[in-house]
């Protein structure tokens, strides 16, 4: 049994939705483009660097804060739908999720010696390196705002430690103090982009397993 609760997921998640409330193009941006293929920004690879907020993971039940960076290479640049303005690439990256909390408890969780099995509060800690490939297919609306989807999967190493001044051995069950997990993950995520020139931009991204908010350059 655990408890985990972060005060950064509103203040992300606000500062995600004010960046895409308040920017906004100039008339002539703010044009469709959706309906004339190729008319989108030709790149090689397109690299982003980002903040992340990581949601609810296979341990800790709750959230955690971390940087990533992502990298997608196209190998479709004008479709699979011909008739739109769209482009596909494969993605890869790396992100870092950090978890810590002083509100987590297991049965006798900060007890040495016989007794009923009690609830205490123990400081924890944990960290997340998770691997991520994915297709990533967008859809250009206009000369500054693109969206996408990121359907893919993930590798995923978890490394969980309770810090409790007594020490160990204590009685945390299987899991002991400290415990790592690695395995594949499920992943999808969907985002907008929103360029300032020809090869800058801000890019959102909402899914699982991550809210991010990073710099997309277009090489």
């Amino acid at each position: 049994m655990r408890r985990f609760t972060s005060h950064l997921c509103p203040a992300l998640v606000g500062s995600a939705i004010a960046a895409l409330v308040t920017l906004s193009a100039s008339p002539s941006e703010a044009a469709g483009i959706i309906k004339n293929p190729g008319q989108h920004p030709n790149y090689s690879v397109e690299l982003e660097p980002h903040a992340l907020l990581g949601w609810d993971n296979w341990w800790w039940g709750g959230t955690g804060y971390g940087l990533g960076m992502h990298a997608v290479i196209p190998f479709l640049d004008n479709g699979p739908v011909s008739k739109i303005n769209n482009n596909m690439g494969i993605g890869f990256g790396l992100d870092w999720v950090h978890y810590e909390t002083d509100s987590w408890y297991y049965g006798n969780c900060g007890r040495f010696g016989p007794g009923p099995v009690g609830f205490n509060a123990c400081n924890a800690y944990g960290n997340s390196f998770i691997f991520p490939v994915y297709v990533q297919w967008n859809f250009f609306l206009t000369e500054v705002v693109s969206v996408f989807g990121e359907p893919g999967f993930a590798l995923g190493h978890h490394t969980f430690s309770i810090d409790y001044p007594g020490g160990c051995p204590v009685n945390f069950g299987y899991y002991g103090c400290s415990s790592s997990h690695f395995g594949p993950m499920f992943y999808f995520e969907g985002g907008a982009r929103f360029l300032f020139g020809d090869t800058v931009g801000l890019t959102v991204r909402l899914g699982y397993p991550f809210l991010t908010v990073g710099v997309s350059i277009l090489l």
